[in-house]
């Protein structure tokens, strides 16, 4: 309740303020962190577009798909609160990336593998990139996708266990 009280105070804050007095709501740290977190989503639509590409399995298309569309909605927030800032931001990637594997030689396992320890990966940044954030309307946009990005994680390490495609620790016995 508060944060929200917080954010409706900065709201109003920042639309009577010119774009060089927003600047200086935000922190150099959560900037960095917008940046970085936008070129990340940037390589990883590009990636999952190559993947989409290459798999065979129904199921996990759909998933990548899903995933991409997640994605797209987390860069457009990205891109809106980097020209709300006048943050500079990287090249996007290109629509239609051009496939670097061969389709025969990657199976779908692998590309479960991979994104899976894309998500694990990414956790981090985002618990960081909320730990240091001042401004509660960036502090709620972080924790929106760590959110997002956790229930996201949990899905799909469900589907890989359905699968067969986790690698499972050998269970505990005394």
């Amino acid at each position: 309740m508060l944060t929200q009280i917080l954010e409706e105070i900065e709201q109003k804050f920042k639309f009577s303020q010119s774009r060089r007095d927003r600047q200086r709501v935000i922190s150099v740290l959560e900037v960095g962190y917008i940046w970085n977190i936008l070129t990340i989503r940037y390589q990883t639509v590009e990636t999952t577009k190559v993947f989409i590409g290459v798999v065979k399995d129904a199921d996990l298309k759909f998933i990548l798909l899903q995933g991409e569309k997640f994605l797209k909605k987390e860069i457009e927030r990205l891109e809106k609160t980097a020209v709300e800032f006048g943050i500079p931001t990287t090249k996007k990637p290109a629509e239609n990336p051009l496939s670097i594997f061969d389709a025969g030689f990657v199976s779908d396992e692998y590309v479960f593998t991979h994104t899976l320890a894309g998500i694990q990966s990414f956790l981090p940044t985002l618990i960081i990139a909320f730990n240091h954030s001042i401004s509660a309307m960036i502090r709620t946009l972080f924790q929106e996708f760590l959110t997002n990005e956790l229930k996201l994680y949990s899905n799909f390490l469900d589907y890989g266990l359905l699968k067969g495609w986790v690698n499972t620790p050998p269970a505990y016995r005394v």
